[in-house]
């Protein structure tokens, strides 16, 4: 915004076009407040031979100031009055209509600090995923992203379409707004295709792992899209939820290097008998194949660090269960450090944290954790919290587990970070509700 006011520091208005020339004294000018600006109308002679009358305000020291003026000539007489504003740094604008000179670069000008700003963050983006560095701040840095760049794309086509160019700042603000409406409507097709990726899924989880709320997340899903279609806050979440999917996705994608000392398995739910799941399996079977092809590679063994603790409804412990099944695919106990304390995943990391360290490894070297695809992300950002620097195994699952997961993943990490989401959220309706009042004041 630095470059509008620069422009505006000298406030210049055509107020009058005639043949020909008028007498000084035929023309008033009055400000309320001499000792804030000073004002006086002057005469230019364009090149068609024409007198062009402009209204000349310069600051003097900052506040409010009105200013009055008048031509008269043989056909009548032209009058407007005016309320200026000189800021602390003694740049100007009128006050009604948020008027300045340069308002023609007002629009380029936010398009191009959103396109900076867009640039940095993208760059920022590549960059920790170059590293691995899958942590809450990349979603954030997706989702803004996606927000930055979904305005500037509706912005932009609906001011081509449109033939509309905002040069005021109650003309930007109207665009701004508009552009929250828009983007809703833009993004329905994905959001549709979601929606029903969500029922398909949550069938199939009723049908294969029963009725329960974690299950309904596509219902509930669609039914807050149909509540809030034309808000801001579901043009957020959208971005945020866009965002959390791909940095989810790539955190899959991301292939560790063979230099592991420890690799920490995950656990879940076992079965009734104290045998791993078909998903708690695919952890395990994840971090065995890493180990081994490590080895291959680079001739080093790692540590198995299964870590869960033992449910009111399980005959053993979660890290128990693992570790008989390691020990069955010809993993050497000694290979094994059980962590059986963990209830959720937080701790899964604050445990085996501390049993690494017991077992004398340094928690600063590389460590890998090993989960089911859709988890990874969340494994990052859980371990980031207990100071734990990892490096995710992604372990497949079956296809209808992903959209309700995703989204579930999506909850779990709003709700981590409720406190900013909430803030960001109520900073965006407070300016709505500030812009409505303006329009109600003007």
């Amino acid at each position: 915004m630095g470059y509008i006011y620069v422009v505006s520091q000298t406030f210049t208005q055509l107020v009058h076009e005639t043949p020909e020339k008028i007498s000084p004294s035929e023309i008033t000018v009055e400000v309320s407040d001499p000792g804030v600006i000073s004002a006086e109308i002057e005469c230019v002679q364009d090149s068609g031979g024409e007198y062009d009358y402009y209204l000349q305000v310069r600051p003097i020291s900052t506040g409010r100031s009105n200013v009055s003026y008048m031509i008269k000539e043989d056909g009548g007489a032209v009058s407007n009055h005016m309320k200026i504003v000189c800021t602390e740094l003694k740049t100007l604008y009128e006050d009604d209509e948020l008027m300045f000179n340069g308002q023609e670069a007002l629009f380029p000008m936010l398009a191009l600090i959103l396109f900076s700003v867009l640039v940095c963050f993208v760059i920022s983006f590549i960059i920790k995923f170059r590293e691995g560095d899958f942590s809450y701040s990349m979603a954030v840095l997706g989702g803004l992203i996606l927000y930055i760049l979904g305005s500037l794309l509706i912005m932009i086509i609906y001011c081509i379409s449109e033939r509309f160019w905002p040069t005021s700042f109650s003309m930007l603000n109207a665009l701004l707004v508009e552009v929250g409406m828009l983007f809703p409507i833009v993004t329905s097709p994905a959001m549709l295709i979601l929606a029903i990726a969500l029922g398909v899924s949550n069938i199939w989880l009723i049908r294969h792992e029963g009725f329960g709320l974690h299950n309904l997340f596509g219902a509930i899903w669609l039914s807050l899209a149909m509540m809030t279609t034309f808000s801001y806050v579901m043009y957020y979440l959208e971005c945020m939820l866009f965002s959390t999917m791909i940095c989810a996705v790539l955190s899959t994608r991301y292939r560790p290097s063979y230099d592991k000392e420890y690799i920490i398995i995950l656990g879940c739910a076992i079965r009734c008998d104290g045998t791993p799941t078909p998903l708690l399996k695919g952890r395990i079977d994840r971090a065995i194949a890493f180990e081994r092809e490590q080895f291959m590679k680079s001739g080093r063994h790692a540590y198995f660090v299964p870590s869960g603790g033992q449910g009111s409804d399980e005959v053993i412990s979660e890290a128990e269960s693992m570790k008989r099944y390691l020990v069955e695919q010809g993993i050497p106990e000694e290979q094994i450090i059980k962590e059986d304390k963990s209830v959720n995943t937080l701790q899964n990391f604050e445990f085996s944290k501390k049993v690494i360290g017991e077992h004398g490894g340094d928690i600063k070297k590389c460590i890998a954790f090993s989960t089911t695809n859709y988890h990874v992300f969340r494994g990052y950002t859980l371990a980031q919290r207990v100071s734990l620097r990892v490096h995710g195994l992604s372990a497949k699952t079956k296809p209808y587990f992903y959209p309700n997961a995703f989204v579930r993943e999506f909850i779990g990490l709003l709700y981590e970070r409720k406190g900013k989401h909430i803030l960001f959220l109520v900073l965006v309706i407070a300016y709505l509700l500030l812009y409505d009042l303006t329009l109600l004041i003007l």
